[in-house]
């Protein structure tokens, strides 16, 4: 029980969202690989698969103990390769029949999380490595840029992959679906490409310890980290995805106080980002007669510069609940925020490979102490409005 409490971490779930239920299995997720054609780099011998996890079976949001929210995990998760570069990866939520699970069908890819149990994570050094999260917004992952870089995610043949799938339900009756992940790889680690290596910075701290959401009663607002993540390294810093919520206008990132990285979002750009509410006031979205456009996707930034053991990175994420539709709880409270940014350095491999071959895995019940004790946090950001 303990370990299925732990991956609330990984969704970023943290106070308004304690009515999620986490899956009861305990086995492996169920999955099934299908071999596409890759992108970048076949004359590397580049793979691409997409590997489909699940199905999971998601409440209706009629129901009493999980009003429509169920976090499913996999503590050993397939992968698409081991011994190898990690170079893309995307993720969706689709239905049985192979279409997408969207807002407009009232199924959302609320959270979904990795994390490598075998390493240390970078910007909190007592946890195992986060090396992702992504919502409904569905981000690629690419730190190849397109081809442009020789970069990938290194994974070892003993590596053990925690897979969270946070998965919201605004339908009355409950909804089957599946996740599906695109996955392009080069096996082995080619002399001439570096290993990207992830670092999470969130408004709330390296080890999320220093701030918990919005006050309901601030619409617009800007939130800030408290402290910054100070590197230990150096490299390239090559890509940067963020994730946010509704009602955000834009994410800034600062390297030694420097703006150095601005994110903004898209709302409603295709179909499935638009729902169509009746004034029930039943759905998790805000109980209006209108139309919501719902962040379908958010910019990226890329090729960023150097950094050095030392350099400074702060985030301020900006809020507008005026201008864009938050989302609701159940009981009609807003929806927890969220301002995260992942970073994406590239390093040289040698260098990399010699300090995870060194490194101690993190410890996961530091993970439930720290779960234990969040709940008990009030929900407040340092706001400057």
């Amino acid at each position: 029980m303990k370990l299925r409490i732990a991956i609330l971490l990984l969704s970023g779930v943290g106070y308004g969202l304690g009515a999620a239920l986490l899956s009861t299995d305990d086995g492996p997720t169920p999955a099934k690989v299908e071999s596409l054609e890759p992108k970048y780099f076949k004359d590397l011998g580049a793979k691409r698969v997409k590997i489909t996890y699940g199905p999971y079976v998601v409440p209706g949001n009629a129901d009493p103990e999980t009003h429509g929210m169920k976090l499913f995990q996999d503590m050993n998760a397939m992968m698409p390769c081991h011994e190898c570069l990690i170079t893309q990866y995307t993720a969706d939520l689709q239905f049985i029949n192979g279409t997408s699970a969207n807002a407009n069908k009232n199924m959302w890819l609320h959270h979904i999380g990795l994390m490598n149990l075998h390493r240390t994570d970078a910007a909190c050094e007592e946890w195992p490595e986060r090396m992702s999260i992504n919502g409904n917004e569905r981000s690629p992952v690419d730190m190849t840029i397109k081809g442009t870089r020789k970069a990938g995610y290194y994974l070892r043949k003993d590596d053990q992959i925690l897979l969270s799938t946070d998965a919201m339900n605004l339908h009355p009756q409950a909804q089957t679906v599946t996740l599906v992940m695109e996955w392009e790889y080069i096996p082995g680690t080619p002399d001439d490409f570096d290993i990207a290596v992830p670092v999470w910075l969130d408004l709330r701290g390296a080890c999320l310890n220093e701030s918990r959401g919005a006050r309901e009663s601030d619409l617009v607002f800007d939130a800030k980290t408290t402290s910054p993540w100070i590197s230990q390294f150096a490299g390239d810093l090559i890509l940067m995805v963020p994730h946010i919520h509704d009602g955000n206008t834009k994410q800034e990132v600062y390297l030694n106080g420097k703006l150095v990285c601005r994110n903004v979002p898209g709302y409603g750009e295709t179909s499935g980002y638009i729902t169509h509410l009746e004034g029930t006031g039943e759905h998790h979205d805000h109980g209006k007669d209108s139309h919501v456009l719902h962040v379908s996707s958010v910019s990226q930034c890329r090729n960023v510069g150097k950094v050095v053991p030392g350099d400074k990175f702060s985030l301020t994420s900006f809020y507008n609940m005026t201008e864009h539709t938050p989302m609701m709880n159940h009981d009609g409270s807003f929806e927890t925020i969220m301002g995260i940014e992942f970073l994406h350095f590239a390093r040289p491999r040698d260098e990399v490979v010699k300090e995870i071959l060194a490194m101690k895995p993190g410890s996961l019940q530091s993970f439930l102490d720290w779960v234990t004790e969040l709940d008990a946090q009030p929900p407040v950001f340092p706001l400057h409005s």
